[in-house]
């Protein structure tokens, strides 16, 4: 099958099995720094094996000459940030996207983030149709996931990255019969779109716990920042200390911290192209 792919390093799996059993036309992809998993695996892979990558957005006139011109019979969506055109009229285009919960709770676009903020427990990742509406196409398959207190979002992605590979190796092996059965989501008010968390709940502040601190980094993760003269840095790791600090902030060197906080210390590594002292 001809299949122009949609994501990042979050379903790499995915992209893999397609680039071996079937023909990629194009990777589109995109790159964000307060991603944990970005862009840099699936761009090496497919530049290594040929497949044009696409940073630009995908157009109807393009989508429309990928199905009538190239041959495409599929788009998949892995972990992308931008909502495709569905052209209308154009009885053969097909599109399957994958979703990191089990829809139809948890659309969103942070739907691992947001799912941990609400302390729910079972989650997962859900394969449906791409339709107008977000997230709110039928459903082709599901994979469910338990939460655990010993997992971090990092640990719930790679979870849904095990079953989302799972799901389109049961999907490609009888393709059509597949997407015929796909069930109807139900899309009423009792399933609410999950918006970001807020900038309060994703901020460490001198005022919290050590405790505190872990369970938000566990929770967002790279989302995660700490304000420092007025400017916000993502931050990459954190581990803690029980010293009480003299000063607030102690720059180590580069990107590396101690951040104080109301039992002990902070140790973190920020996401930053500079040093924090540096002018340039």
């Amino acid at each position: 099958m001809k299949i122009v792919y949609f994501g990042t390093d979050v379903f790499l799996s995915c992209f893999l099995y397609f680039a071996e059993h079937h023909q990629i036309l194009g990777l589109y992809t995109y790159h964000n720094d307060e991603d944990y998993f970005t862009e840099y695996s699936i761009v090496r892979e497919a530049k290594r094996m040929g497949i044009p990558v696409h940073y630009e957005d995908m157009t109807k006139e393009e989508t429309c000459r990928y199905f009538l011109e190239q041959g495409c019979q599929l788009f998949f969506v892995a972990e992308y940030n931008r909502i495709l055109p569905v052209p209308e009229g154009l009885d053969s285009f097909r599109g399957i996207n994958l979703h990191s919960s089990l829809l139809p709770v948890g659309r969103s676009y942070y739907p691992i983030e947001a799912a941990m903020e609400r302390d729910i427990k079972r989650s997962g990742v859900t394969m449906h149709k791409i339709s107008p509406s977000l997230d709110a196409g039928d459903i082709l398959d599901s994979y469910p996931l338990e939460i655990s207190e010993e997992m971090d979002s990092v640990d719930v992605y790679l979870g849904c990255g095990l079953g989302a590979e799972s799901m389109a190796r049961r999907m490609m092996e009888d393709f059509e019969a597949s997407w015929n059965k796909a069930r109807t989501q139900k899309t009423d008010k009792k399933y609410p779109y999950w918006k970001r968390p807020s900038e309060e709940k994703l901020t460490i502040t001198h005022e919290i716990t050590t405790v505190q601190a872990l369970d938000c980094f566990r929770r967002y993760n790279q989302l995660t920042q700490v304000i420092l003269e007025n400017r916000a840095y993502y931050i990459r790791a954190m581990d803690t200390g029980t010293a009480f600090l003299k000063e607030d902030v102690i720059l180590i060197k580069g990107d590396q911290i101690l951040y104080r906080v109301t039992d002990g210390h902070l140790r973190l590594i920020l996401h930053t192209e500079r040093g924090i002292g540096d002018e340039t």
